[in-house]
């Protein structure tokens, strides 16, 4: 899967109510507001994929920076990696999965 096949896939998953929840918490409008329910069960999917998971994690998406961290490797990830990264996070409840 590519990340364009898989930004298509999330945004067909969109949940209104998901979307309105995670907009009060602060996720601004860069996300499709997929439950996640459906982000973990695409992520069992796609399985682990490291590249996909920065490119994911690169378009600055709520739902596909969850989705990202639950099929990057980690361990892989260099410093400046992960300094990046954590400087990109933009909603709280990415951070905190990012923490995890």
């Amino acid at each position: 899967m590519t990340a364009k096949e898989v930004l298509a896939e999330l945004k067909t998953l969109g949940n209104e109510k998901t979307y309105a929840v995670n907009s009060k918490a602060g996720a601004g409008t860069n996300q499709f507001g997929v439950k996640m329910g459906d982000i973990r069960n695409l992520a069992k999917k796609i399985k682990t994929n490291h590249a996909l998971g920065q490119e994911l994690w690169k378009t600055g998406n709520a739902d596909a920076q969850f989705l990202a961290l639950l099929i990057i490797k980690p361990q892989e990830l260099s410093i400046k990696e992960l300094d990046e990264m954590v400087e990109t996070i933009s909603f709280s409840h990415v951070a905190d999965w990012f923490n995890s």
